[in-house]
Formats: C-alpha cells, structure tokens, sequence
C-alpha cells in the first residue's frame, strides 16, 4: 500500500489488526458504521444483524441486505 501525497507515492509498511491492538468487535464494528466501504458506487448495503445465528447453529459477523434485496454474510477469516 501506498500514501499519496501530492505526485509523491510513500510505501506504507504492513501491518497486522493484533499490531494496532483491534479486536474482532472492532473490527464488526468498523464494518457496521462504514459499510459504503465495500461497496461500489451503485451498491448499498444495510446491516440487518449482527452475530445472527444460522440454522446449524454457526454465526455470521453481519448480516446485511443488498439494494437487490439478496442477504449478504459478512463473516471475518
């Protein structure tokens, strides 16, 4: 990744989310109030839940509903 400034392009070192000291709940919290961010310009998205539980018992980190109508999962690796 780089920093623009400018014409002038800085490498920006890797780091890790345990390095800043972000949790997964940050992380899902993040992604709550910044959706957008994975979305394009003619997409939107609404969080509907969080850690909802599925049929088999397992659980999504967010659950949201795209401006198709089709649930979308949203699940941290």
């Amino acid at each position: 990744m780089y920093n623009i400034k400018g014409k002038k392009a800085e490498k920006i070192e890797a780091v890790t989310f345990s390095d800043l000291g972000i949790q997964e709940n940050d992380i899902e919290e993040i992604l709550r109030c910044s959706i957008d961010m994975l979305c394009d310009d003619e997409e939107s998205m609404l969080i509907v839940g969080r850690q909802v539980k599925n049929e088999k018992n397992g659980r999504s980190d967010l659950t949201a509903v795209d401006n198709n109508g089709s649930i979308v999962l949203i699940e941290k690796q």
